[in-house]
């Protein structure tokens, strides 16, 4: 089953007691081949797992262009009905539209609020992003679909008037497998500045 969404959540991991657990998911994040991803206009470049498959879209309207990267996992047995994935969506303007420098996070997680079942809020941040030295708004959260427990995590990142929303969606159960991947993947994103 695939499922995406590019509104996402994030939570930290108690590493007092799921110390063993996470240096295990750390040492296997640490073994993987990763290649590189680069878009068609080469302005953004970033690092993916290379067993990941890759599924680009595009959408255009009157005011702007929306880019859509979607990294899947692999299908890890036939009983695994869902595919983890990290998203990239890039909102650009067009004909002078000019996108509102800053994304107001406490919109989103309402937005969230009101169309996910079984939303539960669980850290909402500002962080670095090293590799291009900005700041970007992150939020985590829980919600149910399908049947499935979901978390997710998602960045907010506004560069020269475009919008970039990195989002990670995995079964609940997976989280902790999956976010270091993402953080890995963000932190070797590069971006025109």
């Amino acid at each position: 089953m695939f499922f995406y969404s590019w509104f996402g959540h994030n939570s930290l991991i108690d590493t007092t007691k799921e110390l063993p657990f996470f240096t295990v998911n750390k040492a296997l994040a640490q073994e993987t081949i990763w290649s590189n991803y680069t878009t068609d206009d080469s302005t953004l470049s970033i690092i993916y797992p290379a067993e990941w498959e890759i599924v680009e879209d595009k959408k255009n309207d009157e005011n702007q262009t929306n880019d859509i990267i979607v990294f899947l996992s692999p299908i890890a047995n036939p009983e695994d009905l869902f595919q983890e994935n990290i998203v990239l969506n890039i909102l650009k303007p067009k004909n002078n539209f000019t996108i509102n420098e800053s994304i107001n996070t406490q919109d989103v997680v309402q937005k969230l609020v009101n169309q996910n079942q079984g939303f539960r809020f669980d850290n909402i941040s500002t962080i670095h992003i090293d590799s291009i030295n900005k700041t970007a708004e992150s939020i985590t959260y829980n919600f149910e679909n399908a049947g499935f427990l979901f978390k997710t995590k998602q960045i907010f990142l506004t560069i020269n008037n475009n919008i970039y929303i990195f989002s990670l969606l995995t079964e609940q159960k997976e989280f902790d497998k999956y976010i270091l991947i993402f953080d890995k993947m963000l932190t070797n994103v590069h971006l025109p500045i």
